[in-house]
Formats: structure tokens, sequence, C-alpha cells
């Protein structure tokens, strides 16, 4: 369970008077885990934003490197929750729990937000009310040569996304549930939701260990278009720490996926509709990368079960049949060699 460790409302601006001069209040929820080394840039990144009503709640994984000590260091200015270590999922569903805004949005701890963005993002949600949900584009930060990551030049703001001056990404708006059912278009770091879409879509899958994110898009699709605003709006680092380095057991992708489909079918709420053979190949491809990544570097029975998986829903790719053959030739020496 999570556990409020100081009362911090002061990071909530004071509600102006209703009318059209109140600006409606951001909840901003931070998941954080031993993320030590580069959550003050993200926090900061969440402050420094030029919008007068921002809530930032940190909901702190049961983080064991002193990240905990950074965020003491921030008093007031944002409201601190803490928790055994139980996942991301279970900390979003802490934070949006905590949080009294009229949009929620996200940002992970070790990501960092570029000014104006939450600004662009309220605008264009208090002009489109029948609109739930926005995202933008992103922009990947690696380090140099020497592991330091300097600001590119994004960094000094939300900037259109390309030069051709259309408020919106086409292919990334609508109703996005059929899109969405072959791969998970937005960004958690650039998603903001009003609160009423989140009430009604519920609580993020703590089951899901990864895909909870995109399980959270396809049911937010269902229930209102989504637009994808032409910006570049967040800082996406690069730098492995915060990735899982054993490949899971388990194909998240598939099993949302496949999830998706026995709850709502092929018909999107638009009337759009997919084919049988569309959703075949999806789910093939999804057996098959997982396949291959257990083959080079998990478990090779994991990959013969799911290169075998993908056969049956493509029987005609030639080089799933190969990698099931040689997968499963992996799998019998592995077998030998422990003897």
């Amino acid at each position: 369970m999570s556990s409020v460790e100081q009362a911090r409302t002061s990071s909530r601006a004071p509600a102006a008077p209703e009318g059209r001069d109140r600006k409606p209040l951001v909840s901003v929820i931070m998941p954080a885990y031993n993320t030590a080394a580069y959550i003050a840039e993200s926090v900061d990144s969440v402050l420094d934003q030029d919008y007068p009503g921002i809530e930032l709640i940190v909901v702190d994984d049961g983080s064991t490197d002193g990240t905990l000590d950074i965020l003491r260091g921030y008093g007031d200015r944002l409201t601190l929750l803490t928790q055994q270590n139980q996942g991301a999922a279970v900390a979003r569903n802490a934070g949006v729990a905590r949080a009294g805004g009229d949009y929620i949005a996200f940002i992970d701890s070790d990501d960092v937000w570029l000014p104006g963005k939450v600004a662009a993002q309220v605008d264009y949600m208090d002009q489109h009310p029948g609109i739930g949900m926005t995202f933008t584009a992103w922009a990947t930060w690696k380090p140099d040569p020497s592991g330091t990551f300097l600001k590119p030049d994004a960094a000094k703001g939300a900037y259109p996304m390309n030069p051709d001056g259309k408020p919106l990404v086409d292919r990334g708006s609508g109703w996005l549930y059929n899109r969405l059912l072959f791969g998970s278009l937005p960004h958690t770091i650039t998603v903001m939701m009003r609160r009423d879409l989140v009430e009604r879509v519920g609580q993020f899958d703590p089951d899901l260990k990864r895909g909870q994110d995109y399980d959270y898009w396809l049911r937010a699709s269902r229930l209102t278009e989504i637009h994808q605003l032409n910006l570049v709006t967040a800082l996406y680092r690069l730098h492995g720490e915060g990735c899982i380095t054993k490949y899971p057991d388990t194909n998240y992708e598939f099993e949302v996926v496949r999830k998706a489909l026995g709850r709502w079918g092929r018909v999107g709420p638009g009337g759009e509709q997919t084919s049988r053979g569309a959703i075949r190949r999806r789910l093939a491809e999804t057996c098959f990368s997982f396949g291959y990544h257990h083959y080079w570097e998990g478990d090779p029975r994991l990959a013969a079960r799911s290169f075998l998986q993908s056969t049956l829903r493509d029987p005609w790719s030639v080089s799933t049949w190969a990698y099931l053959v040689l997968s499963a030739g992996k799998s019998v020496a592995g077998k030998r060699k422990a003897r």
C-alpha cells in the first residue's frame, strides 16, 4: 500500500475564481525507482513549466539508492508518496488516486519535459472539449561518448514535429482503437488525459509487468477520440539502467492485444473494422518477436513455443519456420549439455 510521507499541498496552485480566467489544475504523476542520478532533472522539468496550475505527485516504488533523499529536498513543492516495490502500474495508480487535477499527465523519473509542454496540451484540450486524451512526439536523448547527457537543441522548448504547420499528426489522431491493435502509438511521458476519462478507464493493470500503458491506451481508445499534437514535448533518456535486463517469460504484448480482441473484437468505436487476416499477422508478428528475443538472449524452449504459435497464425513465413527449427535444436542441445 502507498502512504503519504508528508502532507504536501502547496504544489497545487490556489484556485482562481470560477470563470474564464481559471486555469485547470494539472496533476502530474511520476513513479520513481532508483533514479537518483536523473530524478532532479525530471522533477525540475515539471516544476519549471510555464503553466500556473501544476501539482506534482511522485510515488517512490521502494528506492534504495538515495532517490528519496533528493525528493525530500524539494519540500512542499511536490507531494511524495512511498510504497514497497510493486512496479510502475501500482505506483501510477497510487498517484492517480491522490490527484486532484482536472487533467492527469505522466512522466517517468529519468526523462524530462520540454518548456511549454503543459501549456500547449491544456490549451488544445480546452479548445476541444470532446477530446479526452492527447499525446505528442518525443526526442530520444543519448549520452555522449563520456556518458554525459548534454541537452540537445530540442530542450529549448516544445517545437513542431514537422514544419508543415498542421496542428495534429493524422496517423495518431482520431478513433485509434484499430490502429492501436498494431502497436502502442503514445509514449506515456507525453500523455495528458481528462480526469473524467481516467476515472472511466480505471486503473493500470498491475498484472502486466510490461505493456500496462499499452493496455491503458487501448482501453481509453474505446471511450474517446485521441489526438496527437504535432509537437515534440519530451526527452526520452536512453541510459539502459532503467530497462528490464532479463527478457520476460510472458509475451505481454501478445496478451494485451489478445485481451483487447477478446473484449471488443475487430470493430472500433468509430465503425472501422480490421480484417481477420491482418489480426492473424499481427499476432504472428508478436509471437515471432518474442521468440526472436528468447532465441538470442533467453530461453530457447520459450522461443520454440513462440515460433510455433507464430507459424499457426502465419504458416507461410519461411523465416519463422527456420527459427522454429533452430530454436528447437538449440533447446535439445541445451538439455544435453545440462546432463
